[in-house]
Order: structure tokens, then sequence, then C-alpha cells
């Protein structure tokens, strides 16, 4: 399996988030800053989701594709709540970097495994398809 598109839009996505995190604690977390930062980072969050969607297309991933759903829909609530008055942006940025990072390295583990890896990470359901 190949995800180097999402990667590459993920890691897009976090230095995006890391940039604005830095100007909304210097110029303040209020206003229009916020409302972009948010836009945009939900933005690059949908072309992740893309990309994701087609790379894994075809590939019985079962419980690995729940947990990357998971890990968008964190995500995709760290950033919303950017625009949100009063948000704390230091929480926000950690709660968004702490699902994305990961999520990061969990993708290029998929790049290296091999189908009978995938197949045993997929979870039993997909081995139990397979064999009826």
């Amino acid at each position: 399996m190949r995800t180097l598109a999402t990667q590459m839009r993920l890691r897009r996505l976090l230095r995006a988030q890391t940039e604005y995190q830095h100007r909304l604690v210097t110029e303040g977390s209020v206003g229009p800053l916020a409302a972009a930062a948010s836009a945009r980072l939900l933005q690059l969050l949908q072309d992740v989701r893309v990309s994701w969607a087609r790379e894994s297309q075809g590939v019985d991933l079962a419980g690995l594709r729940a947990h990357v759903q998971r890990t968008f829909a964190a995500m995709d609530a760290a950033a919303a709540a950017l625009a949100q008055p009063g948000a704390d942006v230091s929480r926000l940025g950690a709660d968004l970097r702490d699902a994305g990072v990961p999520l990061v390295f969990f993708l290029r583990g998929l790049d290296d495994s091999e189908a009978p890896v995938l197949a045993e990470l997929a979870g039993p359901a997909a081995a139990l398809a397979r064999s009826a």
C-alpha cells in the first residue's frame, strides 16, 4: 500500500498548523485570523481525507480505517474550535498535533508493511472474509 500523497498532505497540514499557532499566539487569537486559521486547517484536512480515500480504496483495512477516521475527527474538532471566541490556541494546537503526528508514522508503517502484515492488522473480520 502506498500513502505518500496522504503523508505529504498531512505534513503540509501540520506545518500550516504550526505557522498559524505561532501567529495566533504572537498576534492574538481574536477576530479574522483565528477564523482564517480554522478554515484553512479544515480545508487542508479535507485534502488529507480525499487523498486517504483515494489511496486506501480497494485495500481491506477494516479496523485500521476506523482508526484513521477517529484521528481525522479529532483533528477536525481541534481545527474547528480555533474559530471559537476565547479558544485555547495552545491546547487546540497540541490536540491537533497529538492526533496528526502519530498518523504520519502510522501511514509510513502501512507503506512499509507487506500484505500478510496488513491482513493481520486489519483484524479477524478481514481474515474470515477471505477464508470463506
